[in-house]
């Protein structure tokens, strides 16, 4: 590394990428300061991880391909529509970009095209749950528009681009701007939170949020106005939202069928310390209920639930999980069952079309973490240049955002039972769980001030090295 060159780390539990020429100035590392100058007891601004816990991102190798070529006005001319050499990536979340990176970390000349439905700006999704309270508008969440993104990767990008139909047979994608010949096809669709059966005049007023556009609808409904929101779930998200918005002064009320919060995702007794900590803060728990009807009442909503009971609110949130977008690959004839079904390589059932992140599915599991996103990016990078780099099913690091309790978890696959978890006495103070393995563990949860230390447990996992 020349002295002028800086580097980038990343954060794999949150995403949260360390640029050295950026610096974080929020929290009083100013811009050009390197890792090694960074403090020991600083910590990632979006899940607490320490410093020790980010690895170095490998620098993308510039291409030095001509730029293609434009018309007379400006436009790209029509050999940007892909071709047969191309690798075309649909989606402009952090799957698709890093697909996007990693393939050109491995092959400089090949010629990747981008296309998103969307924008295709560069932000990290998991701020968007913690933002209100820190005072963040959503642009100020933004890292890069998808321009930049691309020219500093020497890819193409085509946003708002809408893709209408898949033609494998022809290997041909049809969108609302043209058609895009492919040689790989990359599928990162995303997912799309789960429809809730509610009826009622004003069901249609339900928030959604899943990504950067849909949390500006939220902030834009978010009118002085509103004082009470009601949020639907109480897994991750919904928590996530529910300590930033009582945080940010609004009265906040969860409804969920379950008997307690991230009720699987942890054991009881960190579910029951959230739990207190959160209505501490005035969070009104509507536990084993669910959302009947929505109905207009002037000004306010009524919500109406499934026992009968009423309550008044100002605004309605969704987060009651997400289903994976398969759409587009089942009307092309890909195989799916909770997503789009790949093999170890990332691999659908047509020999050249990819899929990654929350639309794809390993034996029936969807890896919908920032961890395992970027190994499955890694994996089809590797076959699209000819090798062979497995994605495995690990577990990943999850970092529930609740600053009321931090929140460390890593968990194996499937149903584990409440006595599964092994409490273990912390003398200094703090929630730690363990599930017993061979000779090490097979998981763990971290609470309170234990949680910034999940980075040296996720590695006994030998997850990292």
């Amino acid at each position: 590394m020349s002295g002028d060159s800086f580097q980038r780390w990343i954060c794999d539990a949150c995403g949260f990428i360390y640029d050295e020429a950026s610096g974080d100035p929020d929290s009083g590392l100013a811009p050009g300061t390197r890792y090694a100058d960074i403090p020991d007891d600083w910590q990632c601004p979006l899940c607490g991880l320490t410093k020790g816990d980010l690895r170095l991102l490998p620098e993308v190798i510039q291409s030095v391909a001509p730029t293609r070529p434009q018309q007379a006005d400006g436009r790209q001319s029509a050999q940007c529509r892909g071709g047969a050499d191309y690798v075309v990536i649909v989606g402009a979340g952090v799957a698709g970009w890093s697909v996007a990176e990693a393939i050109r970390r491995r092959e400089p000349e090949r010629p990747v095209l981008l296309v998103s439905a969307c924008h295709g700006l560069v932000y990290p999704k998991p701020a968007i749950s913690m933002a209100l309270a820190m005072g963040k508008q959503p642009d100020d969440l933004i890292d890069t528009d998808a321009a930049s993104k691309a020219a500093a990767l020497r890819v193409e990008v085509r946003p708002d681009t809408r893709i209408i139909k898949l033609d494998t047979a022809r290997k041909r994608l049809t969108t609302v701007k043209g058609s895009i010949q492919y040689g790989k096809l990359v599928l990162a669709l995303g997912a799309q939170q789960r429809v809730l059966p509610v009826s009622g005049d004003a069901c249609d007023r339900i928030v959604r949020v899943n990504d950067l556009g849909s949390y500006r609808q939220l902030r834009t409904l978010m009118t002085p106005q509103v004082g009470h929101v009601t949020i639907l779930g109480a897994g991750l998200i919904g928590c996530e939202f529910a300590d930033d918005m009582t945080s940010a002064g609004l009265a906040v009320t969860v409804i969920d069928p379950a008997p307690r919060p991230l009720a699987s995702l942890v054991p009881a007794a960190v579910s029951t310390e959230l739990a207190g900590r959160l209505t501490a803060k005035g969070v009104v728990w509507r536990l084993q209920s669910t959302l009947a009807s929505l109905d207009s009442t002037g000004e306010r909503l009524c919500a109406s639930l499934g026992d009968g009971q009423s309550f008044d609110t100002d605004l309605v949130l969704s987060a009651a999980g997400l289903v994976a977008n398969t759409q587009l690959a089942q009307k092309a004839g890909l195989a799916t069952d909770v997503g789009i079904a790949v093999d170890h390589s990332m691999l659908t059932s047509d020999g050249d079309v990819y899929a990654i992140g929350d639309c794809a599915s390993l034996s029936g599991q969807v890896f919908a973490y920032i961890e395992p996103i970027r190994r499955q990016a890694e994996a089809i990078a590797a076959h699209v240049a000819g090798s062979e780099e497995r994605f495995m099913p690990l577990p990943p690091l999850v970092k529930v955002k609740t600053p009321s309790l931090p929140i460390s978890v890593c968990r194996p696959a499937g149903q584990i039972a409440d006595d599964a978890w092994i409490a273990v006495d912390e003398p200094g103070g703090g929630l730690h769980f363990e599930i017993p393995g061979n000779g090490t563990i097979a998981g763990f949860v971290l609470g309170g001030q234990l949680a910034s230390q999940a980075g040296g447990y996720y590695r006994r996992l030998g997850v990292r090295g």
